[in-house]
Order: C-alpha cells, then structure tokens, then sequence
C-alpha cells in the first residue's frame, strides 16, 4: 500500500483540480434538465444531515451532483472553493491515499477552502468504493465538521447498511432510479419548451390520495379526471408509451434512436458486470454470472425454481444464488416474494424481473418495434414495467420497495401492500383483458377494497376491480 505522505499531495491536488474547474473560474456543462430528486435536494442545503444518494449506474446521479454545485455557484452564491467535487472510485485514490476521505478532505482543508469560509459543501461520488466510508463520515459529522455533505453510491447494501449503522440519525437516503413513464414524458415535454410537471399536477394527488383511501368507485373517477386533465394540457400519453417501453428511461438514452440505445444499454450492462460486480465482489465466473442475467431477463416475471435456474445458467446452486445477491445490489434484477398475511413467505418461490425492461430487450434482441409482433414477449416486458413501476409506488408511500404476488387456484401478477392493505394488480395487456380470475379469488380471500387490471387500452370499472390503460397506470407511479 502507498502510503499517503507530502510528496503525494501535490498529485491528488492535481486529481482535486481536474475534478473541480470551478476553482479556476472556468466553466462546465451540466444538463439544463432538473428532475424531482433535484428540487428534493435544493431544498436540504441548509440541513446539517448527509444526503445519500443511491440507485442503478447511469440514471442520472453525477449530474444531479453537478447541478447541486451549479446551484450553489450561481443561485447562492457560494464561494467555488467552498464546493468539493470528486468521484471516490477514481482509479488514482488507491494509489495516493492511505485513507481515501479523510486524506482528500485533509489536503482539501489545508491548500483549498478559503480559511474565511463557514461552511463547505462536499460531494462525494461512487462512495461504496471506499471501505468503510460511512464510519468516516459519521466522524466528520459527530466533530460537527463545517459542512454539508452529498454522497452517492450504486451499491444498495453497501449504502443501506452504511445509512441504518453508522449514520442512523445523521443521514436521510435517496433513492434514484431509472426515470419512471412520467419522467420520461416530463422531459419530451422540456424539450418541447412546456412547462409542464405531470408530478405536480393536482389531478395526480387527488389520486393518490383516492388509492390510499381504497375505494373502487372514488378511485376510478381520480384516474379519470387525471387522465382528462392531461387531454386539457394536450399530453396524450399513447404517443409515449410505445418508445418508452422499447428503450425505457436511462437519461442518457433519451434522445437516441434504437440502434443508439441498445449499444449504450449493453455497454452498461457490461460495466456493472465487469466494473461493479466484479471488482466489489471478487466474481471470477463471468460467464455464470452474465447467464444469470440473460435466464431472468428470458423468464422475466415467472415462478422461479432456484435449483432449475441454477442447472439453466450452468452453475452449481449456492453459486447461483450468491450471484442473484450480487446482482441484486447493484439494481440490475429484483425479487417478488409469495404473498401471505403470515410469515410464511419464504416457503413459497420467488418470481425474478430485471429491473429495467429495457435491459431485457436487449439481452432477448428486442430493442426495437419489432417487440409488438410477439405477443408474449411484450406481455412480459408490460408485466416487468408495472412491476418496477408497482415498486415505485410502494417505495413512495410507505418506504419499501417491495412488491409480491400470489397464487391460489389462479395466480395474481404483483400485490402491492399500503399500509395494511393488500392491492392485488394483474396485467393483461391486450385487446380484449381476460381471465382475471386469480384477482377476483384474492379479493374475495383477502377482503381487500378493490384490484386492478392493467390494460392495453380498456379502461372500466368492474365491480370492485378497475381496469386501467398501462400508459395511465405507469403516469401515476
């Protein structure tokens, strides 16, 4: 280990300046985009808590980091040498650093900040490459160090762990992930120089407040007078949903044609098996590990038989499932569990989804319109975006981002739980939405207030069970 030392600090002074132009008045670009996570944290500069920022690579979190530091240069004011920026996994840190943040904030302090300031604001990126960080942190924090810090990670147990042991009580967690249906049509809607936020609009909190209070007929009006008030402002959500269900919502990928993203999508892929993955955790079966990926993203919402699967992607079982966690934690799959009101959950199989639909259709050469002409394939992109989309929804409301299913004599797609109440959610996304057998038996078993069935284009109200069109469904979540 090289050990950090005087001769060392002229190169990460170095580092420091390639990272912060700002130091030298030179400008930098950062997209003129904001979204909600933006004007969450704009308004949490003042509070002396750590801001954890975590979720998949690429979704956007270094230049939401970089828009915060704009912010504060140019709307408060702040003083450039008051502002640190540096992404903790540069491959030089290892090297010049014995204990990456202290040693960073050390000769920050001492050739950097102004020795008038009051307060500095430090972000630090990719903060699960270093060991042990948030035990840094809460020191800096418990020594009421001057100043506020914004960290990120892509890792969701390394920053959750940190979060929930260390910094519990000093730190608030925020999690970002791909851009959901509405952000995606929040930012069609930037370019198109509208000012529009379909997160704002009164219609959709009307809604929300209709689904927590669970009843059908309250709840079928809510979604239709939402989806009036977006013909009122002229957004029609069919002209989006098509695009944004073949290429999904990584930020990048928002002004490129198919072929573009399906390079873009890979090359992701290909960085969180062989940057994250295999650098954190030591994996040396890299074609196991990217079997894994390809069998859920070919199965994507289907009961899983753990000792199949395993046999299927070509490794021995405990491998298999040590692969899963990893692939987990890094954002690129996720879990259902069997539902029950006991906790007898675990008996029962899992249903596997990646993630992000749009990963899916690359790994099973779908990235494209061709989608539509297999029905089966894109039921189970439909199913694997309501999904993540359900998760969201759980996510906001009650701080879990969690969804289940379940199984009697006829099976139900995902239940979502908000508060003690179970929501059971089918997606049939066709012309004409049959069967639905399986959400009128859960009804019935579990006494909940009502289900939904997420359509391709009816939308009803049935008795206690809505049908909803997908493009409305995934706008509210």
């Amino acid at each position: 280990m090289v050990m950090y030392n005087e001769e060392n600090s002229g190169k990460i002074l170095d580092l420091l300046y390639e990272y912060n132009p700002w130091w030298r008045g030179q400008a930098f670009e950062v997209s003129e985009y904001r979204t909600r996570w933006f004007s969450e944290l704009r308004e949490e500069m003042e509070r002396p808590e750590i801001e954890i920022i975590y979720g998949p690579r690429q979704v956007g979190k270094t230049v939401l980091m970089r828009q915060l530091v704009k912010q504060l240069l140019e709307v408060k004011k702040v003083a450039p040498r008051s502002i640190l920026y540096i992404s903790m996994d540069h491959a030089s840190i290892g090297l010049l650093c014995t204990e990456a943040v202290k040693d960073l904030l050390d000769i920050y302090s001492r050739y950097i900040l102004p020795p008038e300031s009051k307060k500095a604001y430090i972000f630090l990126d990719e903060i699960q490459a270093v060991e042990h960080w948030s035990n840094y942190l809460k020191q800096y924090y418990d020594q009421q160090y001057p100043a506020k810090f914004f960290v990120s990670g892509s890792s969701s147990t390394e920053i959750e762990k940190g979060s929930s042991e260390s910094l519990l009580g000093r730190s608030r967690l925020h999690l970002m992930l791909q851009w959901s249906f509405a952000d995606f049509i929040n930012f069609a809607l930037f370019r198109e120089g509208r000012g529009l936020d379909l997160h704002s609009i009164p219609e959709k909190v009307s809604l929300i407040d209709a689904l927590q209070q669970g009843k059908a007929k309250s709840l079928f009006e809510a979604f239709a007078a939402y989806r009036d008030e977006l013909l009122i402002q002229d957004i029609r959500l069919e002209d989006y949903i098509l695009e944004y269900l073949v290429k999904g919502g990584y930020p990048s990928l928002a002004e490129v044609d198919f072929d573009c993203a399906r390079d873009a999508l890979m090359e992701r892929f290909t960085l969180t098996i062989h940057k994250d993955i295999m650098r954190t955790f030591a994996v040396r079966n890299i074609r196991g590990l990217e079997n894994v990926v390809t069998r859920t993203a070919m199965q994507s919402g289907q009961l899983t038989d753990y000792h199949g699967f395993a046999k299927a992607a070509g490794l021995k079982y405990d491998t298999s499932m040590v692969y899963l966690g990893y692939l987990l934690d890094v954002f690129l799959l996720s879990e259902s569990h069997f539902y029950s009101k006991s906790d007898s959950t675990f008996k029962k199989g899992k249903k596997l989804y990646l993630r992000d639909h749009a990963t899916r259709n690359v790994l099973i050469g779908l990235l494209n319109r061709r989608l539509f002409e297999f029905g089966v394939e894109t039921g189970k992109t439909a199913e694997t975006v309501v999904q993540d989309h359900a998760s969201r929804l759980v996510h906001r409301l009650e701080g879990r981002l969690q969804t289940n299913y379940w199984k009697g004599k006829k099976e139900v797609d995902i239940i979502i739980t908000l508060a003690t109440v179970p929501i059971p959610i089918e997606v049939k996304y066709q012309e004409t939405p049959d069967d639905i057998g399986g959400v009128w038996e859960f009804l019935k078993k579990f006494g909940s207030p009502f289900g939904l069935v997420v359509t391709k284009d009816t939308f009803r109200l049935e008795d206690d069970v809505l049908f909803v069109p997908l493009h409305l469904f995934l706008a509210v979540c």
